[in-house]
């Protein structure tokens, strides 16, 4: 599987809240009835930004970018992800709603799990840090894997055998993307090269996530951990909530069919009438 990950913000003149107003009831509206869409991202997940959070809740600030959400969308291969923004249900009905800035941070990552308490069940509560690493100068991408994949997550995972606070951790290592790729595309602008990494880090609460940040053995565990192969002046955090919007990954547990995939239910009949052309008169069957 393929993660393609998104961080991005509002217009400059937009309120938070009618940002994300449009993105999680608008966007998610044109996602489950626009069928290529369904087809291809077989995992699709909001993050949306916490406020309030201190810079020493973190190991890593916050952007000065002032992203506001986050979003995954996992596909099967690499050709559905250079699909996914070129078919026509997504030219015709997904780009057109451009309700954000043209600032984006995009990654194309392989997903990888390195721990998870057993029971954890994703989108349902908590908080998630979100770290976007920067490769240290002089090292290679190759280098970088290696180090953040094997030393780093043993790191992670023993300190955390002693305070039990992270839930899950996953790791998400950069794949690369063709140069172009989004040429025309409502990302066109996005920084697809500065980050060689994505972890995440689940939590019940912004308090637990804060008490790790400010735990000197945490902090400078890790510090030395990263400080081979990260460039953490380079880095930056997001903090958020977790919205699972739908899963096609879980076999029986498995979310259910978007209704639009049905030709039989109203979404499937009113998408078939067409997706434009609705005042041009059309002879009769």
């Amino acid at each position: 599987m393929i993660n393609f990950i998104i961080a991005a913000r509002r217009k400059r003149e937009d309120t938070q809240e009618r940002y994300f107003y449009e993105w999680g009831i608008i966007h998610v509206a044109l996602m489950i009835s626009t069928p290529q869409v369904m087809q291809l991202f077989r995992r699709y997940v909001q993050h949306y930004s916490v406020s309030g959070v201190a810079p020493d809740m973190l190991r890593h600030p916050l952007s000065p970018m002032e992203w506001d959400n986050m979003a995954e969308h996992i596909i099967d291969s690499f050709d559905d992800f250079v699909s996914s923004t070129r078919v026509s249900d997504y030219v015709t009905r997904m780009q057109p709603h451009k309700f954000g800035d043209s600032n984006f941070v995009l990654v194309l990552s392989r997903p990888r799990v390195v721990f998870e308490r057993p029971g954890f069940e994703r989108g349902c509560g908590g908080v998630k840090l979100v770290h976007f690493l920067k490769r240290r100068a002089g090292t290679t991408q190759q280098q970088f894997d290696a180090a953040w994949s094997e030393r780093h997550a043993r790191t992670v995972e023993a300190l955390n055998r002693e305070c039990g606070l992270v839930l899950r951790y996953a790791q998400n290592q950069r794949l690369e993307v063709p140069a172009g790729n989004f040429g025309g595309t409502l990302f066109a602008a996005g920084d697809t090269e500065g980050y060689s990494g994505v972890e995440e880090y689940w939590f019940r609460s912004v308090d637990d996530m804060a008490r790790l940040a400010r735990d000197p053995a945490w902090r400078d565990a890790l510090d030395s951990s990263e400080s081979a192969f990260v460039d953490a002046a380079g880095c930056f955090s997001m903090v958020t909530t977790e919205r699972v919007v739908y899963d096609y990954t879980r076999g029986e547990r498995n979310s259910p069919r978007a209704a639009v995939l049905d030709p039989a239910t109203l979404e499937g009949k009113v998408y078939a009438q067409g997706l434009s052309g609705w005042n041009i008169p059309k002879p009769l069957a």
